[in-house]
């Protein structure tokens, strides 16, 4: 069956290279090998990584030497934590005005509150994501009007990442989130290898939330280390370093399914291959390269 896309453009994450949590991880590899070889393999832009420089006009010439584009990047929030929200909100503003000065439209929130792995107050590894109550569910979707208010006024849009070990990881509290913010401010970035790892159905949940969704991240799995990774409760940062996740078409989520959705919902803008992988053999590159050459025979992008 052949697809067709219009207004779309396949890109890379660099911690298919570089990990940005883990600093042991793909640390040998710098800022310009990575973007050298994420413009050989044939993508169109990048999202930012911990080894690139912050200086807009130094990025800008360093990306465009390579044809490559920086397309958003993340942003943690705390919007469900009273005492931490200010702070937070602060230094999302700072980002975000930051990649409206890099060109971009999109800006990646995702909450940290009661995560297993990214609250700064508490490592809940051991004891995995605390749930919010009622009063925290308004605090955090108060928090992503604001915010995605915000965006609009720089010309951007709020892309939500719905994430494994975090407060929304579910099929139903997306649908809370998205019940309780503005569909004109808050939008979803659907990751294929989170939904998977979650236990979400993949095909419904982008049907669900075709409206929505303006940013997509593209990780596969590998089934047997899914199973073991649940076998022995192992957090997201640990699941990371056994080899979860891999590139489309290495794994065993079906990508022609959310391609055929996507396409069916006239789906516009980024997809991204966002795939932690930190073996030798392969390498990032050739991972890459797979990946790009999966993508273009099931996208025709």
């Amino acid at each position: 069956m052949e697809r067709r896309f219009y207004n779309v453009k396949i890109g890379a994450h660099p911690i298919n290279w570089c990990n940005d949590d883990m600093d042991f991880l793909g640390d040998e590899y710098t800022f310009e090998q990575i973007i050298d070889e994420a413009a050989a393999a044939g993508y169109a832009g990048i999202e930012l990584g911990r080894k690139f420089p912050r200086d807009p006009k130094i990025l800008r010439r360093e990306l465009g030497k390579r044809d490559l584009v920086l397309t958003s990047g993340w942003c943690d929030t705390m919007f469900a934590c009273a005492e931490l929200r200010d702070e937070y909100f602060h230094a999302f503003q700072e980002k975000a005005r930051f990649f409206q000065e890099m060109g971009c439209r999109y800006i990646i929130a995702a909450e940290g509150t009661n995560s297993s792995c990214w609250d700064p107050r508490e490592y809940r590894a051991k004891q995995g994501v605390r749930k919010m109550n009622d009063t925290e569910w308004k605090l955090f979707t108060d928090g992503l009007n604001e915010a995605g208010a915000f965006c609009q006024t720089l010309g951007m849009e709020l892309v939500y990442h719905v994430h494994t070990g975090t407060v929304i990881e579910t099929l139903e509290e997306t649908q809370k989130m998205c019940d309780m913010t503005d569909s004109n401010l808050v939008f979803i970035l659907a990751d294929t290898g989170h939904l998977k790892v979650c236990g979400v159905n993949i095909p419904q949940f982008f049907e669900t939330f075709a409206n929505r969704i303006r940013y997509v991240h593209l990780k596969d799995v590998r089934p047997l280390v899914l199973k073991i990774v649940r076998q022995f409760n192992m957090d997201f940062n640990s699941a990371v370093q056994v080899g979860l996740f891999t590139v489309p078409g290495d794994g065993c989520i079906d990508y022609p399914a959310v391609f055929d959705i996507l396409e069916k919902n006239h789906y516009q803008g980024w997809m991204m291959v966002e795939a932690e992988q930190y073996i030798k053999t392969p390498n990032a590159y050739e991972f890459a390269e797979m990946a790009r050459g999966y993508i273009r025979k099931l996208t025709g992008v």
